[in-house]
C-alpha cells in the first residue's frame, strides 16, 4: 500500500526540500498546498459548476488525499529515496515538524493548541458557509416521501463532515497539521469567490 505512495511522495519530498531553503520547512509546506490548490482550481470550479445543476462530485476532494497520505509518510519517515530525511530535523516554534501531539511531550502542547484553535475556527467558517449555502439534492421521479426525508436527513448532516479536519489536526504530525490547516482555508477563500462569481440556488 505505501510503495503506491511513492509517485506522490519522492516529488513532494524534492519540492520541499527545494523550498524549504530559501523558505525554511514549514513555510514550504505552506506554499507547496497553495501551490497544489491552485493546481486544482479547474476541478473545484467544474464541481462547484456541477452542484450548481445538481451533480455534486467530490473529485478534487479524492486527489488530494494522496498528497495528504504523502505529506504524513515524509514526516514520518526517517529515510526516503534511500537517504536521511533530513525535513525532519526541522521545527515548527521548537516542534518538530515530525512530532505527534501524544508523543511529543509538553513542550510540542502550545504549537498544537494554536493549530487546533485556527483549525477549529476554519472549520466553524467552513460549516456556517456549508449550511448557508447548501444545495438541495436532484431526487429522481418517483422517489418515495421515506427515501426523500434520508436523503433530506443527509443533506443536513453534510455540513458537520467540516469538523472531520481538527481531528486530523490532532493526529496527524505536525507538518501534516499545517498542510490541513493551509488547505481548508484556502479551499473555503476558493468556494467563497467562486460562489460570489457564480451564485448557487438555495436549497429548496
Amino acid at each position: 500500500m505505501l510503495a503506491l505512495l511513492d509517485p506522490f511522495v519522492l516529488p513532494l519530498h524534492a519540492a520541499l526540500v527545494a523550498l524549504t531553503g530559501p523558505l525554511g520547512a514549514a513555510p514550504a509546506i505552506v506554499a507547496l498546498t497553495l501551490l497544489l490548490r491552485l493546481l486544482l482550481h479547474p476541478l473545484v470550479r467544474h464541481a462547484h459548476l456541477a452542484a450548481i445543476e445538481r451533480r455534486p462530485g467530490c473529485l478534487p476532494v479524492l486527489v488530494q488525499l494522496p498528497f495528504l497520505l504523502a505529506i504524513y509518510r515524509i514526516f514520518t519517515s526517517p529515510v526516503v529515496a534511500g537517504q536521511t530525511n533530513a525535513l525532519l530535523q526541522h521545527s515548527l516554534l521548537g516542534a518538530p515538524l515530525g512530532v505527534h501531539l501524544l508523543e511529543g511531550g509538553l513542550t510540542v502542547v502550545p504549537v498544537f493548541a494554536v493549530l487546533a484553535v485556527l483549525m477549529l475556527l476554519v472549520c466553524w467558517l467552513s460549516y456556517r458557509f456549508a449550511r448557508a449555502h447548501a444545495v438541495a439534492p436532484a431526487l429522481p421521479d418517483g422517489t418515495s416521501p421515506e427515501m426523500a426525508e434520508a436523503m433530506a436527513r443527509t443533506q443536513r448532516l453534510l455540513p458537520y463532515l467540516s469538523f472531520g479536519s481538527l481531528v486530523g489536526v490532532l493526529v496527524m504530525p505536525l507538518a501534516g497539521g499545517i498542510y490541513l490547516l493551509t488547505s481548508v482555508a484556502s479551499a473555503l477563500a476558493e468556494r467563497a469567490w467562486l460562489r460570489h462569481r457564480h451564485p448557487m440556488p438555495a436549497a429548496g
